[in-house]
């Protein structure tokens, strides 16, 4: 007998089912300590900076809103909890209060506690993990390299190296990651990497290796089709089996996927609307004369019932002040309420070997989990692996670099030693400082804006210091920046014809050098002060005009007016042009006259003089330069530090 093909839908829970079994391979064992989180009327509240017609007026303070009001809630060992509503009910809010991941900007209060201990605005350590619901990941990693890098830094300390790797594979194993985890993460438009669904159980994975008692997750299936959402849930719902308390904010699941949930906490305008079993929703919303019809997805009835409707704005806050008020007058809803405050009040029964566990785990928060080399070892590890694997632009940098140098010497080819070299010389070596300090500059406007959050995600959970990020970052590109000047100044230098003194050939590369990483520098300021790359590239140019105009060829140093000599003083292009020309003209043969050339140069000292350049200044010329390129690059560092510690607050 001729057996039926299978269906699309048959494939697609076959491959479910595939992967599920290889994550029973290796099962994740249980938390060490077991955490009951519950939370009493937790409240937040943000203010609009006031109006210009409010300062006007003198009003300082601008309107309030009101993001959560009065919520509380619990949460239990083994249970997989969805937290949904609208958009605009306080989900991301509340679960940022409860992992002690509280914004600056709000004004917060209540009460929250783990296991009968108060933690409300405290970091939790290392007994809770954090997904974000955007992809943060460095794409030209292998998965396993990915795992392998954060878990030497966050294991580091309490495990030994076997031991660490030995947990790497447990948790891809887990997590159904061993079947692609040689494959790159991918980054868009550039390298193909992993699915998305990969992408969140890799991000899930992340988390897991330090075996948190709780896990929050926000969004993890944003982006993801119906059978990729199943899959990461699934996961999701293994992790709870095996002890851990998981709280994640959902949008709109398939009924599959919410059918996957043990309890459910729904949120309309900042107040609980409901919290209880995720099948008990139903007779709720029905005694409040709100039935879901019959074959209706439940969690889009919830969601469109909680909404804001445009225009039927009073309308839709009425129905959700009924379905509120209904929750806490109603016999289960009041229950769960006062077993919460209950819980709230019973903080002197914390278990003593649960707070001992706690306070080790809040001090170790405080401190980097991996010593300062190990975090350097790793964190240039990563770096250089990114700079190398994505090498398009990098090769777009060096290809960039022959071909304006090939420019350059056709243009000024071979200048005769006559009174007409003096221009043709300053208008090279001019363009010389020109393009070594532009494409510098614009050369890390992307790569630094794109890793900060990144860098933050990794900052907040004390993976590795600010300054070694920094420096990392800048000693990866550093190979292939001194390779572009290399390849810049040696042809460009031959095909102008400059000075044949063998010396002054490299005296030419290393001021070049000197030129191109003070330009960086002031790139990696402009960077770290701009929100985006996008920002960066609009605002580079601007910022380091005024330097240009007073850097020399324009104008001679002696005509500038008194009050904007400052400019000058901290212009690298100025003293970059001033060290070439001294390079190039300080002992040159003697240069051919005519009897029509009037005021022949004879000489290089006589052109330097001319110039309002002395032949005298390349030692200040070169100090300047390097002092430049150290205030610049330690000025952003501190730029950076700030950022950290004001997006830490």
């Amino acid at each position: 007998m001729e057996l039926l093909p299978s269906s699309p839908d048959f494939k697609l829970h076959d491959e479910l089912i595939r992967q599920l079994e290889e994550q029973r391979e290796m099962e994740l064992p249980a938390p060490v300590i077991k955490a009951t989180l519950s939370w009493t009327f937790v409240r937040a509240v943000a203010r609009s900076p006031p109006s210009l017609r409010e300062r006007m007026r003198g009003i300082k303070q601008g309107k309030e809103k009101h993001i959560l009001r009065n919520v509380s809630g619990m949460a239990e060992p083994g249970q997989l909890i969805a937290l949904m509503g609208a958009s605009g009910s306080g989900k991301t809010t509340l679960l940022n209060i409860l992992a002690g991941r509280g914004s600056s900007s709000l004004r917060t209060g209540g009460s929250v506690l783990l296991n009968g201990l108060e933690v409300f605005g405290m970091s939790l350590g290392g007994l809770v993990g954090y997904v974000q619901q955007e992809d943060l990941f460095v794409g030209t990693l292998t998965v396993h390299e990915h795992l392998r890098f954060y878990a030497s830094l966050r294991m580091r300390s309490d495990y030994s190296k076997e031991e660490t790797m030995a947990r790497v594979h447990q948790v891809m194993g887990a997590m159904g990651l061993n079947k692609c985890k040689d494959t790159k993460i991918g980054i868009l438009g550039k390298i193909k990497g992993i699915s998305g669904g990969e992408k969140k159980r890799l991000a899930v994975a992340s988390e897991v290796l330090t075996n948190p008692s709780i896990l929050f997750t926000d969004e993890p299936t944003s982006g993801l089709d119906s059978f990729m959402a199943e899959s990461v849930v699934h996961v999701l719902q293994k992790m709870a089996a095996s002890g851990c308390t998981i709280i994640c904010t959902i949008h709109q699941p398939s009924s599959e996927v919410f059918a996957l949930f043990d309890r459910l906490i729904l949120l309309a305008e900042g107040r609980v609307a409901y919290c209880g079993s995720a099948g008990g929703a139903k007779d709720h919303f029905e005694r409040c004369g709100y039935a879901c019809p019959q074959d209706y997805n439940p969690a889009d009835f919830y969601i469109h019932t909680l909404a804001i409707v445009p225009g039927e704005e009073e309308k839709s806050r009425d129905r959700i002040e009924h379905i509120t008020e209904a929750f806490v007058q109603n016999e289960k809803g009041a229950t769960a309420k006062d077993t919460v405050i209950e819980d709230a009040d019973s903080t002197g029964s914390t278990d003593d070997a649960f707070a001992t566990e706690f306070s080790k785990n809040a001090l170790r928060n405080q401190w980097y989990k991996a010593p300062v080399l190990l975090q350097i070892q790793w964190v240039l590890w990563r770096s250089w692996l990114s700079v190398i694997r994505d090498s398009a632009p990098v090769k777009v940098r060096l290809g960039q670099a022959l071909v304006v140098a090939l420019m350059a010497g056709l243009m000024y080819f071979q200048a005769d030693y006559d009174q007409k070299r003096i221009h043709k010389i300053s208008c090279a070596l001019w363009f010389v400082v020109l393009q070594l300090s532009m494409s510098s500059v614009t050369a890390v406007h992307e790569s630094l804006p794109l890793e900060i959050p990144l860098f933050l995600r990794d900052h907040k959970a004390r993976l590795y210091r600010t300054t070694i990020f920094y420096i990392s970052k800048t000693l990866a590109e550093l190979p292939f920046a001194v390779a572009q000047v290399i390849i810049f100044g040696i042809v460009a230098y031959l095909m102008i014809g400059l000075n044949n003194n063998f010396d002054k050939v490299f005296s030419f590369v290393g001021i070049c050098l000197l030129i191109a990483l003070t330009g960086s520098s002031f790139g990696y300021l402009v960077s770290v002060l701009s929100p985006s790359p996008l920002v960066a590239s609009a605002i580079g140019p601007t910022s380091y005009l005024p330097f240009l105009f007073f850097g020399g060829f324009f104008i001679r140093p002696e005509t500038v007016p008194v009050f904007l000599r400052w400019i000058q003083s901290i212009s690298w292009f100025y003293y970059g042009f001033e060290a070439l020309m001294i390079n190039e003209w300080a002992g040159s043969p003697l240069l051919k006259c005519k009897v029509e050339d009037i005021g022949c140069l004879k000489n290089g000292s006589v052109v330097l003089t001319s110039l309002g350049l002395h032949e005298n200044n390349m030692d200040h010329a070169i100090s300047c330069l390097f002092s430049l390129l150290l205030v610049f690059y330690l000025a952003a560092l501190l730029i950076l530090v700030l950022r950290v510690y004001k997006a830490g607050k």
